[in-house]
């Protein structure tokens, strides 16, 4: 029997869950490192992103975000998670190449390192639940026995186009562009724990709608708004590991909706921006973010996470931006920090 020992007992349990102590039972929260999401902005921005999705981070929240991308970026996450518990990371490239099209190709990775392995026969006779519940009496009597890691990763390839449509709206009128981008990921996800492993295959799909009130009220006063839709693990994506069970989880397919506004604020060189969206991951949650970008050069962002309150900043120069996000949460507050080259 394999036992984790790490600092804290109520994320143990949830590795322990993962694996699943019933065989041949699909666990409602199979691929849970996908939810902490990435991209600081997004994540300052309370993870309202859906209908914005814009850098190279989009992949994650809408593919259909990426189509929007005109310059090739590169861009990276690191962070420590939990008080150093985890490691979550990210890296993207995002490439404009012909037709309005974009591909792009990311790697997410969540990891916890140097977890003790035990092997005690003092335990063998208890149920997790038992051992949780009366650690005083139910312990270890031997040392460990070595050390090993828990890693998942996703790989992403993504195609995004972008399409202009002219709406007629009459005669005393005029035609309105409206930007419509679309676009999907094909996603391979790999998990390891100990001598096991898993892995499976998934899709997303998403759309954006973008339409220039500018360009509506003829009067460049105004902005513009966007509607975005992404749907994810669009055929509830299952991982199996090769345990002699062959123990499957499956990701719940999982709708995203939102909206984005933005305003210029020309008196002061300013941008507002205000994002809002919904999902439907295990009971539903929401999204609320708002941006204030400087001359394109600095970014102040307040947000709140279906009621966690998030904030960041982000700095722009030459070719290259700076973003950083907090994330208040129950097991620790997150500090997240990316870095992207624009070509």
């Amino acid at each position: 029997m394999i036992v984790l020992l790490k600092k804290y007992a109520s994320i143990i349990l949830v590795f322990a869950f993962i694996i699943g102590a019933r065989a041949q039972e699909e666990t409602k929260y199979g691929g849970a490192f996908l939810d902490l999401g990435i991209g600081p902005r997004a994540l300052a921005l309370g993870s309202a992103y859906t209908a914005q999705a814009d850098d190279g981070s989009g992949f994650y929240w809408n593919p259909a975000g990426t189509a929007f991308l005109s310059r090739p970026q590169i861009s990276a996450m690191y962070a420590d998670l939990f008080n150093s518990l985890e490691n979550h990371s990210y890296a993207s490239l995002s490439l404009p190449i012909f037709g309005n099209t974009v591909l792009s190709a990311s790697w997410i990775r969540l990891a916890v390192e140097g977890i003790n392995r035990y092997d005690d026969a003092n335990l063998y006779n208890f149920t997790r639940d038992e051992r949780y519940n009366n650690p005083d009496g139910i312990g270890l009597t031997s040392g460990a026995l070595g050390q090993f890691n828990f890693t998942n990763d996703a790989y992403y390839i993504t195609f995004a186009k972008l399409s202009r449509w002219n709406v007629e709206l009459g005669w005393q009128y005029f035609d309105l562009p409206l930007d419509f981008g679309y676009g999907l990921n094909f996603k391979m996800i790999n998990m390891n724990l100990y001598d096991k492993s898993g892995s499976g295959i998934g899709l997303d799909a998403g759309v954006r709608l973008n339409m220039g009130l500018n360009d509506l009220f003829a009067d460049d006063n105004f902005g513009y708004f966007s509607l975005g839709i992404g749907v994810f693990d669009l055929f509830n994506t299952s991982i199996t590991w090769d345990t002699d069970s062959k123990q499957k989880d499956e990701i719940e397919r999982m709708w995203r909706f939102g909206f984005a506004f933005m305003q210029p604020m020309n008196f002061m060189n300013s941008q507002l921006f205000i994002l809002y969206d919904l999902d439907t991951k295990y009971d539903g949650g929401w999204h609320l973010g708002t941006e204030i970008l400087y001359q394109s050069l600095f970014a102040l962002r307040f947000g709140s996470n279906n009621g966690q309150f998030t904030a960041g900043a982000g700095i722009a120069y030459w070719k290259l931006k700076l973003d950083y996000a907090y994330q208040h949460h129950d097991l620790g507050n997150m500090h997240r920090v990316s870095v992207a080259f624009i070509f």
